[in-house]
């Protein structure tokens, strides 16, 4: 009896240790499996966020290509823009002188125009249109090719209420200082016009001048802008008196402004 007590109680004790065993098992094997499941969760988590990376980095270098490409674009085109501008300006610069310069021939036109048209002055200055448009009369002076001066003589007589006259013709650029050396037998008067003045002045009126000199013997110098047409008017303003000439000379000495 002993005996079988003794092996009943073995048993009894090696099937508890089993369950225990068992149970122990089940649980280490339940945690595991769970474990495994939340591994392979998080694997596929990791996969997705590693795609995802992926396409991401992908993306992120096509837009610095991109950013880069525009980016050299933009340079391209400020470089044009600025080229552009500096063209404009030139050409903002060109248009303003060619305007000046249409105005300015514009007004020199209709000057002359007028000073051919023979208007109302053409009766009372009847000797000094014989006197303006005779080539011995009248003498022109324009800025030579190879040289800054230019001169011309004048001689003979005046007579009574009339005039001789020298044109200097200033170009664009330059400006002209001009010296006019006059001896005669009588007072004279001696004037430098620009030309509407001088048609001005031709018709009665007392325009503004450049010089004004009254005497026998004049030596007056006087500095007048281009471009333009200046006349050296030598009048007679005696009534009785012939104004013999003794001598006559104008000089323009042109000077380069600009250009």
């Amino acid at each position: 009896m002993a005996s079988v007590k003794a092996y009943l109680a073995g048993l009894v004790a090696l099937a508890v240790v089993a369950v225990v065993f068992a149970t122990l098992w089940l649980m280490a094997y339940t945690n595991y499996a769970g474990l495994e499941a939340r591994y392979a969760k998080l694997q596929s988590r990791y996969n997705t966020l590693e795609s995802n990376y992926t396409n991401l980095k992908t993306n992120y270098n096509s837009l610095q290509s991109q950013y880069q490409t525009l980016q050299t674009q933009y340079s391209s085109l400020q470089s044009q823009y600025s080229g552009l501008q500096t063209n404009y300006t030139t050409l903002q610069g060109r248009y303003n002188t060619l305007k000046s310069n249409y105005s300015e021939l514009n007004n020199t036109y209709w000057e002359l125009f007028t000073l051919l048209g023979q208007g109302e002055w053409h009766w009372k200055w009847d000797s000094s249109l014989h006197v303006l448009f005779s080539p011995s009369s009248r003498e022109w002076i324009t800025a030579p090719a190879n040289s800054t001066i230019a001169s011309a003589g004048i001689g003979g007589s005046l007579g009574p209420d009339e005039l001789m006259n020298a044109l200097v013709v200033v170009p664009s650029n330059f400006s002209a200082r001009i010296n006019m050396m006059v001896n005669m037998s009588a007072p004279v008067d001696v004037y430098v016009f620009n030309l509407s003045n001088f048609v001005l002045w031709l018709e009665g009126y007392s325009p503004t001048y450049y010089l004004y000199a009254q005497g026998k013997l004049i030596n007056g110098t006087v500095t007048v802008p281009g471009p333009g047409i200046y006349i050296v008017v030598i009048y007679n303003p005696s009534n009785t008196t012939i104004a013999e000439i003794y001598s006559i000379s104008v000089m323009a000495t042109f000077i380069q402004t600009s250009g």
